[in-house]
């Protein structure tokens, strides 16, 4: 059984407050079927810390209480997101360790573009695969030109959670 301290839970607390405040603070492009949420950036977090997928739930189903698109947003959404962070996470142990960085953005995008387009289409009644390419294309945004360079940035600091002892 995994042991997880009090800095684990604090950082996905942070997490969670992050992604659910700037999915709400550019609201504008982070809810609908025209979407790049900023958010998404941080879905690379799994790759360094283990307890990231579940503030990323948290606060996605927070900011999608928020966003307007129903019921199904807010638990399917969330729950896309669980699994997609729980992919990332395990993308962290493929070798390799340059192969796994370019790898750890690509389970949100795919994940959340063909998973929340299934409801997003019926939402907005717009045909699925032209749904799948306009989040896809946000999520590839959101997750590899931002989410990529801060995974990078994170690994050139040699931030995690076992260096911050240092901090």
């Amino acid at each position: 059984m995994t042991k997880w301290g009090a800095r684990d839970i604090a950082y996905a607390g942070i997490i969670a407050a992050l992604y659910a405040v700037l999915s709400i603070v550019f609201a504008p492009i982070s809810f609908g079927v025209y979407q790049i949420r900023v958010a998404e950036a941080l879905t690379v977090l799994p790759f360094l810390f283990p307890l990231a997928p579940y503030g990323l739930f948290a606060g996605c189903l927070v900011a999608n209480i928020y966003g307007g698109n129903g019921v199904q947003d807010i638990i399917f959404g969330s729950l896309l997101t669980l699994l997609a962070g729980l992919l990332t996470k395990y993308a962290s142990k493929l070798k390799p360790r340059p192969f796994a960085v370019m790898i750890a953005p690509l389970p949100p995008v795919i994940i959340n573009a063909f998973g929340v387009a299934l409801y997003l289409a019926e939402i907005f009644k717009m045909p699925y695969f032209t749904v799948v390419l306009m989040i896809g294309v946000g999520q590839l945004a959101a997750c590899y030109l931002i989410g990529l360079p801060l995974l990078i940035l994170l690994l050139a600091r040699q931030f995690s959670p076992a260096s911050a002892d240092n901090v």
